[in-house]
C-alpha cells in the first residue's frame, strides 16, 4: 500500500519495485491524498488506484488503502522508497509465531536510523534540531540478521492483517506525525512482536535532520509528537534488545 501525495515520478518507481517483487502475489494499492496534478499509475489489473479530493491526512489514508483488501500480509511503503525483488518474500518469512511486523534495514544506513528504542522527549529534540539522526540501539552485540525493535519507521514495514486488525491500525487521529512509532508501540503493547532485519534489501532516503516546524505542516507535527509522548510516557522499553530466531 502506497500513499502519494504530489509525489510525481517517485511514486512510478516505487509501484514498479513492488510489481517486480518474486515469489509472492502482489495487489498494489496506492491512496492519492489530493495531489495537483492527481497521481496517475500504470495500467496494470495489480494496482489500485483510491483519489481524495483532499488530504487526509497520512494515518487516515493509509488505514484507507489497507482497508481496500484483503491479504494476510500488508505492506506500507512511502513513495520515495523501492524495493529489491525479494524484499516482500524475505520480510514475509519472519512474520510467523509472535512476529506482527517486519521492516528493513535501508541500504546504505545503520539500523537506528530508521528503527530501536521507541524514543523519548529527549531523543525527539535532538533530532527536530539536527543534534542526532539516530534512535537508540537495540541491535544485540553479536549483530544477528534479525532482532526485536520498539520500533520501526513506516516508510517499509510489513505486517500481519490480524496484528493490524488487533489494534484497530493506525491512529487516524494523527494527520502527521509519529503514528508510525504510535502502531509499533500498541502492537507491542498486544503482545505481538516487532523485528528488524539487516539481511532484506530495501532503498529509501535517510530521513531529513531538520524539520521546518515554524510552518502550519511542523506545528501540526510537533502537537502530534507531544499527544504521542503524553500516550506513551509509562510505555516501558524492552528489557533486553533479543535476536530473533526461526
Amino acid at each position: 500500500m502506497i500513499l502519494t501525495w504530489n509525489d510525481g515520478s517517485m511514486l512510478v518507481e516505487a509501484v514498479d519495485s513492488a510489481l517486480t517483487s518474486q515469489g509472492v502475489d502482489v495487489t498494489v494499492t496506492v491512496v492519492d491524498n489530493g495531489s495537483q496534478p492527481p497521481a496517475t499509475v500504470v495500467d496494470d489489473p495489480r494496482v489500485v488506484l483510491i483519489r481524495n479530493e483532499t488530504n487526509r491526512g497520512v494515518a487516515p489514508g493509509r488505514n484507507q488503502g489497507v482497508a481496500t483488501g484483503r491479504a494476510p500480509l500488508v505492506c506500507l511503503l512511502d513513495s520515495d522508497a523501492r524495493l529489491e525483488p525479494d524484499t516482500l518474500l524475505s520480510l514475509s518469512r519472519l512474520t510467523t509465531g509472535g512476529t506482527g511486523l517486519a521492516a528493513p534495514v535501508f541500504h546504505g544506513q545503520i539500523p537506528e536510523a530508521s528503527g530501536g528504542r521507541a524514543p523519548g522527549a529527549a531523543r525527539k529534540a535532538c533530532r527536530a534540531l539536527g543534534l542526532s539522526s539516530r534512535y537508540g540501539s537495540m541491535r544485540p552485540s553479536e549483530r544477528p540478521p534479525c532482532w526485536t525493535v520498539d520500533f520501526a519507521i513506516g516508510a517499509c514495514q510489513l505486517f500481519r492483517r490480524e496484528a493490524f486488525d488487533a489494534v484497530g491500525g493506525l491512529d487516524d487521529s494523527i494527520f502527521y506525525g509519529p503514528e508510525d512509532v504510535d502502531f509499533c508501540l500498541r502492537l507491542r503493547a498486544s503482545g505481538w512482536r516487532v523485528v528488524q532485519t539487516s539481511h532484506v534489501g530495501c532503498h529509501h532516503p535517510p530521513r531529513r535532520r531538520n524539520r521546518r516546524i515554524l510552518t502550519r505542516r511542523g506545528l501540526a507535527h510537533a502537537v502530534a509528537v507531544m499527544r504521542h509522548l503524553r500516550r506513551h510516557r509509562a510505555t516501558p522499553g524492552l528489557a533486553e534488545s533479543r535476536a530473533v530466531t526461526r
